[in-house]
């Protein structure tokens, strides 16, 4: 399942257990097992046992309950046994306090919709005597186990933290690029809080100029890219570092517009280009994914260019909306072919259609 949530930094609070739902806030809980379950450690709650057919929903609270109890154990190995990757689950519950510094960590189970559990997480990460409070929304999902008929966490990325992707990990420490000041075109700060669409740009604008900016590092929480050559992306900072300052060609106004554009679409994503100068003023995506589309996808520019080249034809004087223009199925200039699409062509219509 991919983790559906958002990230905050919050005060911390740490509870023993407080009851609600049939679940609590857990930092260590043990209950005594009974009949048709099983314990997944000598103090940890009682799960269910195997079985056959979906997992009922009071099979994946008591399951979500005791990989929570393990969890916040800091107990990776029996967290592991109760997903379905445990391999790769147990190294990055081992690396949730190894490497990513997470030195405390409570668990508040949420709304449950049939094998999903939602759940929020209040931890603190301690890195050289700094210790800094971090929150986030995450959901897990229960399923019957392939081999062993028991119902166990599937297992992913997203359980850990709602950020992480397939192959991404958690780290802490001091990163190896300093931070930068990116700002617009006008002097004004671009920060992924205010722009999220920018996240990616400013990460990778770091990696670049970072040190070449005169920045240096300081402590702080991150997702470590599967990819050498891709950024990091910061989730936590412990200790500010000095930032190098950098001007982009971005428009700060045009791309709040533009943030606020694409949250009108599923799925959309947006470029804002300076024909006189090519610059780009603004990007901004609102994907399920989480892609970047505006500066990753693989797309053929298409209809982009038809406005291109419709306002160059227009300014030149060389059509009028209302006059007729050709439109034939084929092309040919500077020894290139351009083709319509399927072989469209159309005669004797004004400019205005042809664009349509």
């Amino acid at each position: 399942m991919n983790g559906a949530a958002k990230g905050a930094i919050i005060g911390g609070v740490f509870l023993a257990m407080v009851g609600g739902a049939g679940y609590g806030v857990y930092a260590l809980v043990g209950d005594a097992g009974g009949d048709g379950t099983r314990n997944t450690s000598a103090t940890g709650p009682a799960v269910p046992a195997k079985g056959s057919g979906p997992v009922s929903d009071k099979d994946a609270a008591a399951t979500a309950k005791a990989f929570f109890a393990a969890w916040t154990a800091g107990d990776a190995r029996a967290g592991a046994d109760l997903t379905n990757n445990p391999a790769e689950a147990q190294g990055a519950l081992g690396d949730f306090a190894a490497k990513a510094y997470v030195s405390k960590v409570a668990i508040t189970p949420g709304t449950q919709t049939g094998t999903t559990v939602a759940y929020s997480v209040a931890a603190e990460v301690t890195y050289e005597g700094v210790t800094k409070p971090l929150a986030y929304e995450s959901a897990l999902t229960v399923v019957r186990g392939n081999s062993t008929g028991l119902p166990l966490v599937d297992w992913q990325p997203s359980v850990l933290h709602p950020e992480l992707r397939k192959g991404e990990k958690l780290r802490g420490g001091a990163p190896a690029n300093p931070p930068v000041k990116a700002v617009d075109r006008k002097g004004r700060e671009l920060t992924a809080e205010k722009y999220p669409s920018l996240r990616p740009v400013l990460d990778s604008l770091r990696k670049t100029y970072g040190e070449r900016q005169g920045g240096k590092a300081g402590a702080e929480l991150w997702i470590e890219p599967v990819a050498q050559e891709a950024p990091r992306r910061t989730l936590l900072t412990l200790v500010e570092g000095k930032a190098g300052e950098i001007q982009t060609v971005l428009d700060a106004d045009v791309q709040a517009a533009a943030e606020k554009a694409v949250l009108k679409f599923p799925q959309a994503s947006v470029v804002a280009v300076q024909p006189s100068t090519g610059n780009v003023l603004a990007i901004a995506d609102h994907r399920g994914d989480g892609f970047p589309a505006s500066i990753s996808g693989a797309r053929a520019p298409g209809s982009t260019m038809k406005i291109v080249t419709g306002a160059m034809l227009l300014d030149r004087g060389l059509v009028a909306a209302n006059k007729v223009a050709e439109c034939p199925a084929e092309v040919t200039w500077g020894g290139k072919p351009f083709r319509n699409l399927k072989g469209c062509k159309l005669d004797g219509e004004t400019f205005a259609t042809s664009f349509a």
